[in-house]
């Protein structure tokens, strides 16, 4: 096990003192725990060994865990200090058993009303972690005493319990709002900042409480830096909902500005220019301040304010010009990213005459930049060349040289996307650009950038004076590269042959080569073009060419296919024989062709679970009503053995997107819900051509326990190009409404598989363990929503009268928006259900609007309906303010369901 490393007096890397040791050895060790003359020397010893191997990771059986924390709970009996502190230690990290670990409540509860306040603090820190939500109430005395307590050692370890335990004993926490308040009052910074914290915590879905918070505090604000920096954030909040910045906010921000501390005044600065509603005059007193930074010898401070001043320069260049001489000294810096930032705002600031001497400025150390710095470079070179079109020469070399440099698939794309912007709106650079683009794919290592280079040139390339000069090139690329950009040049030159008759024999000759390619894609195209091409009349090849596509390729391929499965007596008509790929039903009443061709027309492969072979095209489900997901998506899960026991499938989520579109590996995952579990299926589809992925799960980290990992199903393998599936199930506990959990928290996602390198297409024998880090998702009240779109107004009113006002819920808010028809589609989002009569669509110059809502939730086994009326209001000051009443079977549900709305 490798450990830590520590440099020694003479820079030689020492090893830890730890590096080697064994678990084995250590549980033999720990016995000494059990011994009746305790040596705290021998023990402090062996908890920092067990605290080692937990913080690298090394994996303890339940068994092991449970002897070793029992043994700790003994400790409690030594007096000597140092030891204690370990105790403490060790119980917050050691990963018991919830049960277990309410066995030692009794010892910390004893340690927290005692008089030492080492132990008083440390005690509180580990309760918080160890106590169970329902016993939160009987402690919340003494924790109360806590948070006012003269040690601030002590009052830190409350408020930071508070944070801790927010999550699971809210209500409870709640309580403590005054005592909280008071702790602001402390003189310690750390106090105030962790009161200021936890107060904000409390009040953060209630708009209207934040606001007052803020504002009280703007009047009388904490002495903590740290704390300030956090009230200025708060403030930043509640001016950012508002029309109009607040006049006494927006003046203590201004009054920030001028403050001891460098933190505070950076906030400050930062906050003033990143306000949506703030206007030049207001912004330039920030701008000062940040061009004082720029001259500071700390390196740290030089980057913060450079880095502000790039983001505020393209909201207000004018404002920022004052800037420029303090901006070309950082020219020269010797931190790169620094540099780099600095030419980028010069770049948006600067004067025509300065452009010549910026450009050579900046080529002197492109090398040397991260190509995330690179890419904002490129996007300023590519603004100043449309503000300065005559210049364009000087700026399209310069871009040039940069794309034939070494650099990432998204530094090459940015400089690609920057010249075809520049070719668009300034006509004359169109050859120059083209030729650059000629160049570049003579030695481009990325697929996707040559066939997108190879269709401009296609579609633009016979526009120009002398067509004949890109042929070369295009054809360069059928001799040279993949079966994709081979595909790409075929229809490039194809396009030269219809559109410039002086080319076409020439062309033909260059097809008739391709035509025995060893890609039947490449082959297939060469010869349809031939084809055309070989006509008389080259008007049926340029309309070819011109017109658009009779139908989108994912519907056009589900109707051949079914035109195929069915009868073949006439020809296949496209304006009759198209079939709605949306349509799916359960088998009933539909033919084999729209089955077909809903589960098939998804664009790629589709995801093929690996041992049932069922498949299901998840980007049409997306498009479909919540009861045709669940029929989509009940085939695929009920092939899987594993989710045989789960019972009837209730709803299934629009698919959530885990990352960007254009990355590596591209993932998205809907949220299947059933009576007692909900399953997570991720789709992933592997975008690197020279890998085969195998093996493929994904690892979540949930945030709340109670949302345990039961099951989860790997996909065999992913090839480039493909998508698969795996399923990761979570249970949670169903023992009344109380105990059921609808709300999951923040569920961190990784994706873990192993690569197979791909060489002459055959994956080579060796596989490597990856991951890849994927975005959080986060179950919600509304996934256990069914909605109900298709209840007419009056029968909405005769059934809320049916329900009766006993179970009614109703609250008020303040959204915090400015606009009706955001503010009504923010609701129905949250609540998943569905509206009335098209009551979701406010009317223009609308200054208040109702909605009705209905839907089935599911709670114990049950689908409930809920009904619910929401009424909007519109407020020039205040914004929307909304009013909903729900009413439901279950109380519990209704009250739950008005407060899901934060």
């Amino acid at each position: 096990m490798d450990g830590p490393k520590t440099k020694g007096e003479d820079g030689e890397v020492e090893p830890s003192p730890y590096e080697g040791i064994q678990k084995n050895a250590i549980l033999h060790e720990a016995k000494c725990f059990d011994d009746k003359q305790i040596s705290a020397r021998q023990c402090i010893e062996v908890l920092t060994k067990i605290m080692y191997l937990i913080i690298q990771g090394e994996e303890f059986t339940p068994s092991e865990i449970s002897k070793v924390f029992f043994s700790v709970t003994k400790l409690f009996n030594s007096r000597n200090v140092h030891l204690r502190r370990m105790v403490y230690l060790a119980l917050k990290n050691l990963p018991a058993d919830p049960e277990e670990a309410m066995m030692v409540v009794n010892c910390l509860a004893k340690d927290m009303t005692g008089r030492t306040d080492l132990y008083r603090a440390n005690a509180i820190r580990v309760l918080a972690k160890t106590l169970h939500p329902s016993m939160i109430g009987s402690f919340e005395r003494f924790m109360k005493q806590a948070i006012i307590d003269k040690d601030p050692y002590v009052v830190s370890a409350a408020l930071l319990a508070g944070n801790h335990m927010l999550k699971s004993g809210a209500d409870s926490i709640k309580r403590w709002t005054s005592e909280v308040q008071e702790a602001l009052n402390n003189h310690s910074p750390m106090v105030q900042l962790h009161a200021l914290t936890l107060l904000f915590k409390l009040k953060q879905y209630d708009p209207l409480a934040v606001s007052r918070l803020a504002i009280s505090l703007a009047r009388a604000p904490p002495r903590g830096p740290l704390a300030q920096v956090l009230l200025i954030r708060c403030i930043a909040l509640v001016i950012g909902r508002q029309p109009k910045p607040d006049r006494d906010l927006l003046k203590f921000l201004q009054d920030k500005l001028h403050d001891k501390s460098f933190t505070v005044m950076y906030e400050a600065a930062k906050t003033i220019c990143e306000l949506p509603n703030i206007n030049r005059t207001q912004v330039i007193s920030a701008i000062g301040v940040l061009q004082e930074f720029l001259s500071s010898h700390v390196p740290a401070q030089r980057f913060a304010a450079v880095r502000t001043l790039s983001k505020v320069v393209l909201r207000f260049p004018i404002a920022v010009a004052p800037c420029s001489v303090d901006l070309e000294h950082l020219i020269n810096d010797s931190n790169r990213n620094v540099a780099t930032i600095a030419i980028t705002t010069l770049l948006r600031t600067g004067v025509e005459q300065n452009v010549d001497r910026l450009m050579k400025s900046i080529s002197g150390f492109m090398t040397d930049t991260s190509d995330e710095f690179k890419i904002v470079l490129i996007d300023a070179i590519k603004s100043l060349c449309l503000k300065f079109k005559h210049r364009h020469k000087t700026l399209l070399a310069f871009l040039s040289a940069s794309l034939r440099e070494e650099g990432g698939k998204d530094y090459k794309r940015a400089i690609m996307n920057a010249i075809l912007e520049i070719i668009e709106k300034i006509p004359e650079t169109k050859e120059t650009g083209l030729e650059q683009f000629c160049e570049f794919i003579e030695d481009c290592e990325f697929p996707k950038l040559s066939m997108k280079i190879l269709d401009l040139l296609g579609s633009e390339g016979p526009k120009t004076k002398h067509p004949g000069k890109y042929i070369r090139f295009i054809f360069n690329r059928v001799i040279l590269e993949t079966a994709s950009v081979r595909s790409a040049a075929v229809t490039a030159l194809a396009r030269f042959g219809a559109h410039v008759p002086q080319l076409t024999r020439s062309v033909q000759v260059l097809l008739s080569r391709c035509a025995s390619d060893d890609d039947d894609e490449v082959r297939d195209r060469a010869v349809l073009f031939l084809h055309l091409l070989e006509m008389k009349d080259l008007s049926v090849a340029k309309q070819f060419f011109d017109s658009e596509a009779p139908a989108d390729p994912k519907r056009l391929v589900a109707s051949l296919e079914a035109y195929l499965e069915g009868k073949k007596d006439l020809a296949f008509d496209v304006s009759k024989d198209l079939v709605e790929v949306e349509e799916i039903d359960d088998g009933q009443g539909k033919g084999a062709g729209e089955r077909k061709s809903t589960q098939n027309s998804g664009g790629g492969s589709p995801a093929n679970y690996n041992q049932g072979g069922a498949a299901a095209d998840t980007t049409t489900a997306a498009n479909l009503s919540p009861q045709m997901q669940v029929n989509v998506y009940k085939e695929l899960l009920g092939k899987i053995p594993q989710f045989a026991t789960l019972g009837p499938l209730f709803k299934s989520s629009s698919a959530s997107e885990l990352t960007e579109s254009e990355t590596e590996y591209v993932v998205s995952c809907v949220k299947h819900v059933f009576k007692e579990h909900v399953v997570l299926q991720y789709n992933v589809t592997n975008n690197m051509e020279d890998q085969l992925l195998e093996n493929i799960t994904v690892e979540i980290e949930s945030e709340d326990p109670d949302w345990a990992e039961e099951k989860v199903v790997a996909e065999k393998s992913i090839a480039y190009g493909a998508t698969g599936v795996c399923f990761v199930c979570l249970s949670r506990p169903m023992e009344g409404f109380k105990k059921e959990n609808f709300n999951s928290g923040s569920i961190g996602n990784t994706l873990k598989f192993y690569v197979k390198d791909i060489e002459n297409g055959v994956p080579q024998s060796v596989a490597t363990e990856d991951e890849y880090q994927l975005e959080d998702l986060e179950i919600v009240e509304s996934d256990f929503m069914l909605p109900r779109n298709n209840i007419r107004t009056m029968d909405f009113k005769k059934k809320w009268d049916e329900v009766g006002d006993a179970t009614q819920a109703i609250k008020k808010f303040s959204l915090g928006l400015e606009d009706l028809q955001n503010a009504v589609d923010a609701v129905i989002d949250l609540l998943g259900m569905g509206p009335c009569d098209n009551m979701n669509e406010v009317p223009e110059n609308a200054r208040s609007h109702g909605v009705f809502m209905a839907g089935e939730f599911l709670s114990g086994g049950k689908r409930l309906p809920v009904l619910c009326k929401a009424g909007f209001m519109l407020d020039q000051r205040h914004g929307v303010t909304l009013k909903i009443a729900i009413r439901c079977p279950d109380v519990n549900v209704s009250q739950l369901l008005t407060t899901s709305v934060r």
